[in-house]
This record gives structure tokens, sequence and C-alpha cells, in this order.
């Protein structure tokens, strides 16, 4: 065999040349992934609704995401979970379905129940099921840094910085880390509603009712203290106007029981940087996209979002895989080059 290519030399270059034009040409449209693609049948649909108490996540969220993914076609099970803050419906399909398709009859069913959901829940984002073991950290990280109270650095990410970066070709989700969200506190006296025949569990039950006030599900102080979270339009004002129950024709308020307080959620993370607490967002990539092109966009995305900002904010990137993946591959093109020239130089010696 080696005879051949040695006593025909003009074919040995013209099919080595034919290889390296072939690989130069494949080179940039190759896929690159941090880790292997996962096509299994199985799609997940996450809403989150921060300090919402599992009954009223199953209620609100999970039920209605439900009787719209029943709508679907090809689907083999339905499973979900209820937690405090999050809701997971997991949709298992038929062998053969066409994820690419089902993903896209799902999301057309969630869009007409979307109006129906919670103002202060999250968007129902759809994610391929992917095992635990094959789970790794945040394709795409950045930590904004401001001279705001975090709290209010959260709520303003909220409404301006995290729907320009779902803008950005190939991004599926953004998860913000830091701060917290406004609530009011109920502190009970239990005196007086035991004056009025109250109980904590009826207070309870009729702040759970209200379409736009959700009790998080905390108790605290021996039973004396809940903390809720509200839409914007609820006030302390208003929520005080509660009528808990009638006694004697007259109207039982829950201020008439209660002391209402404003204030922040108790933060689920903490996070810093140099000694001085951020927010961070965390981006996940759609999947099949490539890691290497998302990573530009969003490099490209940032100067920008913080120029039309209209808050001091700065970004600091933490955590970028696509741009790890790029330099893994100049490296890897550059000893690719290095193998093929001694190659070549071995080619010519022996020719």
């Amino acid at each position: 065999m080696i005879r051949f290519w040695v006593r025909h030399p003009v074919t040995t270059w013209m099919l080595l040349t034919a290889l390296v034009i072939c690989g130069v040409y494949a080179l940039p449209h190759l896929s690159l992934e941090a880790m292997p693609e996962l096509e299994l049948p199985s799609l997940t649909i996450v809403t989150s609704w921060t300090g919402a108490s599992p009954k009223a996540v199953q209620r609100s969220l999970t039920v209605p995401i439900e009787e719209a993914v029943r709508r679907v076609h090809s689907i083999e099970k339905i499973t979900s979970r209820s937690s405090p803050g999050r809701s997971e419906v997991s949709v298992a399909f038929r062998r053969g379905t066409n994820l690419d398709f089902a993903r896209l009859d799902l999301s057309e069913q969630l869009g007409s129940v979307r109006r129906g959901l919670p103002a202060s829940a999250g968007q129902p984002v759809i994610i391929p099921y992917v095992p635990e073991e094959f789970r790794v950290e945040n394709f795409f990280s950045v930590s904004l840094v401001s001279p705001l109270p975090a709290n209010e650095l959260r709520e303003r990410a909220e409404d301006w910085i995290v729907p320009r970066l779902l803008a950005v070709p190939g991004v599926a989700n953004v998860e913000l880390q830091g701060g917290a969200r406004r609530l009011l506190r109920v502190l009970l006296d239990l005196e007086r509603m035991e004056a009025l025949g109250l109980t904590a569990d009826e207070v309870y039950r009729r702040l759970e009712a209200l379409d736009d006030i959700l009790p998080a599900g905390v108790v605290l102080r021996s039973g004396r203290e809940w903390t809720v979270s509200v839409q914007d339009s609820v006030t302390a004002g208003r929520l005080g106007r509660t009528v808990l129950r009638m006694l004697g024709g007259q109207p039982i308020t829950l201020d008439r029981v209660a002391r209402l307080e404003a204030g922040h959620e108790d933060p689920g993370y903490f996070v810093r940087v140099n000694g001085e607490n951020v927010i961070q967002a965390g981006v996940s990539k759609r999947s099949g996209e490539n890691a290497v092109a998302v990573s530009r966009a969003l490099r490209a995305a940032l100067p920008a979002i913080r120029a039309e900002a209209p808050f001091p904010v700065l970004f600091e990137i933490d955590e970028d895989q696509g741009e790890k993946l790029e330099e893994k591959l100049s490296e890897l093109v550059y000893r690719s080059l290095i193998i093929l020239a001694l190659l070549f130089l071995l080619l010519a010696l022996a020719l």
C-alpha cells in the first residue's frame, strides 16, 4: 500500500490537498458544544413564581399548563411537580417524535394560557430533559455591578436587562441571583383574633384565595407572622381592607387583627464581587445552538445594553463556556496545522 502512494506522487498530493480543502471548508460549519447533545423524547416546562407556596403554584401555574399541554399531539405521559416558587411539567413523547415540531406545538398551546397566569410569575420556559449526571453550570453568567442597592438593581434588571438578553439570538432563558423582591409582612395580633373568633389558618386561607395576593407559605414567630408576595398594584392599605369574614353584619378586615409592614423577601442567593453585593444573571442557550456563536452575540450585545440602560450598571463576565470552546478550537487548529506540516514534510522527503 505504501509503495503505491510512493510510486504515484501526483495522486498522493491531489488526495491530500482535497482532504485539506474539505477540512478547511467543514471547520466553520461544525456545531460546538461543551456537552454532547441529548435528543431524548421529552421536554420540560419550567415556570418560576418567587414567594409562591406549593399549593398556589399547583393551582395557578401547574394545572393551567397541564391543561394546555394535553392538547399537544403524540404525548405519552405528563408528570408535574409543584415546589415553593417553581412549577415543572415534564412531557414525554412517543418514540420517534420530532422534538423540534413538538416544541413548536407546545409553544403554541402555552401561548393560549400565558395571559391567564399570575402577572408576577415568570414566563413558562421549555427546556429539553437532561439527566442529572449531564447537567452543567450556566452556559454564560455575568455580574451586574451598580451603585444602586441590590434589591433595586434586581427590580430594574428584571424590567430592563433580562428582556434584552432574551432577545439575543440563541438565548433560551435568563435567571437572576442576588437581591430580593418586594413583599408585605402580615403580623397577626393573636389576642384580637381570639376576641373575634378568628384563627390563623382562616386568615391564611382568605389571603390565599385572593387573585393578586399570594401567601409565601412561611410562618415565623410562633405562627404570628406571614410573608406574602403581591403584585405591584397591591398596597398595604389595600391589603389591610381585605374582608376576612362578616360578624354581626359588620365586616372584619385584616387591618383589625394584623399589622402590615412593607419589606423585601429573604434572598435565596448572596452574590458578592470584591466584597460588594451584586446581581448575577445566568444565561442558558437553546438546544442545538452553536455555543461559540451565542457567546459572541452576548458579548456584542452587552455594551449596547449598558449604554442604553436608564440606570448606572457595569457588566463583569464571570463564566463563558463559548469563549473556552473557542480557545480549545484555536488550540486544536494550531496542533492540526503542525501535524499537517510534518506530514507534508515527511512525504516530500519520502518522494
